[in-house]
């Protein structure tokens, strides 16, 4: 990982999720020029994806590799930014310790920017999207699990070594579902696709909703207490007011935020619950690719 305040025209943007690997080539004005989806499959062993990783790269970079300003790389677990190294993939078990941005070093010459997605996602949300001018606020990614990204006083919190905003991860239940981390209980098996009945998905649960079916709307309203319950703790640990929500579930915000607005005042002080305010993602699944983005352009980043 280099530092850089880079300013050349394109930077190749990176989102690593429990199901896909996406990449877009994107320019300093946020346009995202090009972009391929491919599902991440289930080798999962490091080598073996940092090589399809960088395949996948240079497909969608195309004639422009040699003129990228650098590599945003956003990764579902626990960074450590300063190190360049993945400790943990709760979805991805293989993984310890992982040197991911040397790993990546190893195709491309230029900079490269890592960091854990939901800070990319709030970083994209910051530069473009809902979160735009909040100088404080919190970015839950809802998919496969819930990343937390921690934007205070302007910039992403990250704690001493990277395990700031693994909220997916606090317990909600004490001796609860279980979780791909090893716990039990963790607040992302109530608030995120496992949560969803077998057989389903979160797309065919909100479209059944959408035609008012009893049982799906039943599900959407329980998937919102367990989302409020959520984030009034957080709320009331942190203070902070604003809650942007993006991720593939995300999409299904009209059929979970009333009951998820009204758990929140149920488990906050009432001066708080007042203001606290959770706003849908204006960038949808693009919001990862644009903070990869901005990292490269604006952030400086820790040297490998």
């Amino acid at each position: 990982m280099l530092v850089h305040r880079l300013n050349m025209r394109v930077a190749v943007a990176v989102d690593v999720g429990g199901t896909h690997l996406r990449v877009g080539l994107v320019n300093e004005s946020g346009q995202i020029v090009r972009k391929e989806k491919k599902e991440v499959g289930a080798n999962r062993r490091p080598k073996d994806f940092f090589q399809r990783m960088a395949g996948l790269i240079r497909e969608t970079a195309g004639e422009k590799i040699k003129e990228i300003a650098g590599i945003g790389l956003g990764l579902p677990g626990i960074c450590n930014f300063k190190e360049g190294v993945v400790h943990q993939l709760p979805h991805f078990p293989e993984w310890r310790d992982v040197p991911a941005a040397r790993l990546l070093a190893e195709d491309f010459s230029c900079p490269i920017v890592f960091d854990n997605d939901a800070n990319m996602a709030a970083v994209g949300e910051y530069w473009k999207g809902s979160a735009k001018g909040l100088n404080n606020f919190m970015m839950l990614t809802l998919g496969t699990g819930i990343g937390g990204g921690i934007f205070l006083d302007g910039k992403i919190w990250r704690g001493d070594e990277g395990f700031a905003g693994e909220v997916g991860h606090m317990t909600i239940e004490a001796d609860g579902r279980s979780c791909a981390c090893g716990s039990r209980g963790c607040w992302e098996t109530y608030a995120a696709s496992q949560a969803v009945p077998k057989g389903t998905t979160a797309e065919t649960l909100a479209k059944a909703a959408d035609g008012g079916d009893s049982k799906a709307l039943a599900f959407w309203r329980e998937y919102g207490i367990y989302l409020g319950i959520g984030i009034g703790n957080l709320a009331k640990i942190t203070g902070v007011e604003n809650y942007c929500l993006g991720g593939s579930i995300a999409k299904a915000h009209p059929h979970f935020m009333e009951s998820c607005r009204e758990e929140i005042k149920k488990r906050t002080y009432p001066r708080l619950a007042q203001k606290v305010k959770v706003l849908p993602s204006a960038l949808g699944e693009d919001g990862n690719l644009l903070g990869a983005a901005s990292s490269v352009f604006h952030e400086v980043s820790a040297s490998l």
